[in-house]
């Protein structure tokens, strides 16, 4: 089975080589590495042009994560599409761990696949890792997977592995959202059209961790962010099962206890407004406190 992997590229002349250098270190051969130049105004398409003869490049207008993603599914040659982000790096075995996971499992054209991963730094140093959320989320039924799910975000994007036929199902990413697509995509997927998220307890990745990546940038539009994706896709729901859905998110015990909730929220407003040695230090410190798999909202 053919592997493709889809990096969206934006202003990343820093990390991309090391991504690109991460998916063609793969221990599974059968794969392909779309890389997709979504209007890059810094030396991204430069060191892309390196690797030309390795990988396919695509160039195009700004658009987005979402329309990025879209476009590289509509010229991949795989039956899997497997996304990474182009800060950060799969580890040798990524892909392995995955499509054996698909070989296991009954019925793997309808799995989102996601595994374990480790936090670096800048400059590529570990600084935790992130061992769950939900190990055990495998063997619940679909109705409180979905709740979870609902509850809160979960399967990080980039250790996400799936069948192709899934875009045909569910549709394409979302390139109305500017970011949070992929819990949209997760939402829509499971509690629409019978998707499930299934946890591969492999660590495969490594995530970086910076205060110029989106998430920091956009941290106070997070939340919200989230309330109105959960409330477009809960729209959708046939009404009877919309009620059942917020009624079980909403029991939920929190999985984050008030103290994490707080670090984060400091964490949140201090990158905002330090400068970039001292946001370092703080991510640093905030990911060794996350090191012990308790779900905290990026």
């Amino acid at each position: 089975m053919k592997v493709s992997i889809v990096v969206p590229v934006y202003n990343a002349e820093r990390y991309i080589a090391e991504c690109i250098e991460s998916a063609l270190g793969q221990t599974y051969g059968n794969t392909e590495i779309i890389a997709v130049d979504d209007g890059s105004t810094d030396s991204s398409d430069e060191v892309l042009d390196g690797y030309a003869d390795r990988i396919r490049v695509f160039r195009r207008p700004n658009g987005g994560t979402a329309s990025a993603l879209n476009y590289g599914r509509e010229r991949m040659d795989g039956d899997w599409f497997k996304w990474l982000s182009a800060d950060d790096m799969l580890k040798p075995h990524a892909v392995e761990s995955l499509v054996r996971a698909a070989d296991a499992a009954g019925r793997p054209e309808d799995h989102i696949f996601y595994a374990e991963f480790d936090h670096i730094n800048e400059a590529g140093k570990k600084i935790g890792r992130y061992t769950r959320p939900e190990p055990d989320n495998n063997g619940k039924s679909d109705f409180d997977r979905n709740a979870i799910l609902l509850h809160h975000f979960y399967g990080n994007a980039i250790t996400s592995m799936f069948h192709r036929s899934i875009f045909e199902r569910c549709g394409p990413f979302d390139e109305s959202i500017k970011f949070g697509e992929d819990y949209e995509f997760w939402l829509r997927c499971c509690l629409l059209h019978g998707c499930k998220l299934h946890l591969v307890k492999k660590n495969i990745a490594r995530y970086r961790v910076h205060p110029s990546q989106l998430s920091s940038k956009r941290s106070d539009e997070i939340d919200a962010n989230s309330d109105r994706i959960r409330a477009m896709v809960l729209e959708q729901v046939p009404v009877g099962l919309r009620g059942r859905y917020a009624e079980a998110a909403a029991q939920i015990k929190q999985p984050v206890p008030v103290s994490a909730r707080i670090r984060a929220a400091a964490y949140r407003a201090l990158l905002s407004c330090v400068p970039r040695p001292t946001a370092q230090k703080a991510i640093r410190a905030y990911h060794r406190m996350r090191s012990d798999g308790l779900y905290v909202p990026d």
